[in-house]
């Protein structure tokens, strides 16, 4: 038999220079995480173990090889982890960490430097032992992102990573509905640093649930409650008086918010730019005429579906500048082109 058939040989059975060759359709042969990430073509985690893939991550005693340098030669903190790995996606990192015991070992590594783990692109095609793997040493993330996590995150996983990591300024829960109050409370206890907040569709909220969060000033700057059916008037008041920095505020979909609640928010964020009203149906006229006169910074309005919000209160806001979402009434659009006709009767033709 060859050498060449020999190493064959070697590599498809595990024994040799200590490779681990990943199995067909196992990604995380090493971890035992068959679920992580796994992609419809499942030949991406088809793995082989070429001679190009020896040399690559091994520094096999050859005669070829004695002068060359491999990939895991390279300095792994200053090289490898901040600026060629960063470049891998999710199911990529975990392929290389099942190459070899040190490729795992530089993987590890990685993760625990990671500043951001972003789940969001696999909703809830997901593996709870795969997000484990990634977060058990990490301690210095600013964003974490677990967005359409519906079934597989849980308190368990979540609070963890709260807790080993105080300096997370941007968490997105946005359908991680297997969540329960502990999940807020633990985020109102330990992130101070937090900036952006999202728990759109997170039906556990409740104000008690968000007790721990209002008992210190904040400067959060983006929060988005959408969806939230408990949050009610009283949170919002509570809320918006310990974070004036606010300048993102969406609270769609909260039928049982009344005209209390936006008169607090004009009050006590002179900083909106945006505020997302949509479809809160008991919102009225009085409460967005104070919007035009509090929040000079205010941008982008929503109040799609609310009856009662009429033109009176939004046409002050539309001569600002404010983009709503809402289309004005006909006869305000040719009430602006009266001018310009009288001023231009040859130029403009008008089909009525």
């Amino acid at each position: 038999m060859s050498t060449s058939d020999t190493k064959s040989e070697n590599c498809s059975t595990g024994e040799g220079d200590n490779m681990t060759v990943l199995p067909d359709k196992q990604p995380c042969h090493s971890c035992n995480c068959d679920e992580v990430c796994e992609p419809k073509d499942d030949s991406l985690f088809e793995d082989s173990c070429s001679e190009a893939t020896e040399s690559l991550f091994s520094s096999k005693d050859n005669s070829c090889l004695n002068d060359s340098m491999t990939l895991l030669d390279l300095p792994w903190e200053q090289v490898l982890s901040y600026h060629i790995l960063p470049y891998l996606s999710v199911p990529d990192l975990f392929r290389l960490r099942a190459v070899s015991p040190a490729c795992l070992e530089l993987v590890q590594l990685h993760f625990s430097y990671s500043h951001v783990v972003n789940t969001s692109p696999f909703k809830d095609n997901f593996s709870p032992k795969a997000f484990e793997i990634m977060t058990r040493d990490c301690q210095s993330l600013r964003v974490l992102s677990v967005r359409g996590a519906k079934s597989w995150m849980t308190n368990g996983l979540l609070l963890k990573v709260i807790i080993s990591n105080p300096r997370l300024e941007k968490i997105d829960l946005t359908g991680c509905i297997a969540l329960s109050g502990a999940s807020m409370y633990c985020i109102g206890v330990n992130c101070s640093h937090l900036k952006h907040l999202a728990l759109r569709d997170c039906v556990w909220l409740t104000l008690d649930n968000f007790l721990s969060f209002l008992c210190n000033r904040r400067d959060i700057e983006f929060l988005d409650m959408s969806g939230c059916w408990n949050v009610n008037d009283d949170l919002v008041v509570n809320l918006v008086k310990t974070s004036p920095s606010l300048k993102h505020l969406l609270m769609s979909n909260l039928y049982g918010l009344t005209d209390r609640a936006v008169v607090a928010v004009a009050h006590s964020c002179p900083n909106l730019i945006q505020l997302n009203l949509k479809g809160c149906w008991r919102i009225t006229n009085q409460s967005i005429h104070l919007l035009s006169q509090f929040c000079p910074k205010l941008r982008f309005l929503q109040v799609m579906e609310c009856g009662s919000v009429t033109e009176d209160s939004l046409k002050s806001l539309r001569s600002r500048g404010v983009r709503i979402d809402r289309l004005p009434p006909p006869s305000s659009s040719l009430a602006r082109l009266e001018p310009l006709h009288r001023n231009n009767p040859h130029r403009l033709n008008l089909v009525l």
